[in-house]
């Protein structure tokens, strides 16, 4: 059977859920849409090391292993971990990974789990809070190339829609008090948007040009303090304005 393939409004649909119960479950749709039936979501108060760090973890971590998964001491000496907290790239691992590390009774604990190869990344939110999400799997990661790059552009970009729901879902409700003020045309845009729908699709459905669509989304953007329209979407979702 062939294996599906992760599409732009599961994306979307991640972004946007309303409680944890669902947003697990499309992380998981999503993730196994990559080729990985685990994955693992982890929202960090603090650094790693710190006695008072707080973490809040998501996905479908198999039940046998919902304990070791949830071990600080092992967590802080994961070398997935460590190189997580110490380089802005994404990770990818194997055996040899940890075997290297001298850490390799942690692999071995995980291997019997479905935690034998995969891919992580990092990302930051404001403060001091960090978003880590990552995919495993039992089967071997292809050979460094386009299949690869793939995975893990794919992993970035669930990660993107992923962070802002996981905060969302985390913290007080933004009040549409604390946000800019956005025009009539600048959340149609955003509404349009929201559904998954191009710049191009937009500018047919407001009638107007491809242009002054991105213009709107440009000066919401501004408004809003992002750097996507995606996340200036989630921000008005998060607000009730959309």
């Amino acid at each position: 059977m062939a294996q599906p393939e992760m599409n732009y409004q599961q994306l979307i649909d991640v972004g946007l859920s309303e409680d944890f119960t669902s947003f697990e479950r499309r992380l998981v749709k999503t993730a196994e849409a990559l080729g990985f039936p685990i994955i693992s979501g982890v929202l960090m108060r603090g650094l790693l090391q710190d006695a008072d760090v707080r973490i809040t973890s998501l996905g479908n971590t198999p039940e046998g292993y919902l304990a070791a998964a949830k071990d600080l001491g092992d967590a802080r000496r994961d070398p997935v971990m460590m190189k997580l907290m110490t380089q802005s790239v994404p990770v990818a691992y194997d055996q040899q990974t940890y075997v290297a590390a001298g850490a390799g009774e942690l692999w071995e604990m995980q291997a019997p789990y479905g935690y034998k190869t995969g891919i992580a990344v990092k990302l930051h939110l404001p403060g001091d809070k960090v978003f880590l999400l990552g995919v495993d799997r039992d089967e071997a990661l292809p050979e460094s190339g386009p299949r690869l790059m793939q995975m893990v552009a794919g992993l970035q970009l669930l990660a993107a829609h992923a962070l802002t729901a996981a905060d969302r879902l985390l913290s007080p409700r933004i009040s549409k008090d604390d946000l800019p003020r956005l025009t009539k045309r600048e959340l149609d845009v955003l509404s349009w948007t929201s559904q998954g729908k191009t710049a191009w699709e937009v500018s047919v459905i407001l009638g107007m040009s491809e242009k002054t669509v991105n213009f709107h989304l440009g000066n919401a953007m501004r408004k809003l303090d992002v750097k996507s329209k995606h996340q200036a979407v989630l921000k008005c979702v998060a607000a009730g304005l959309l």
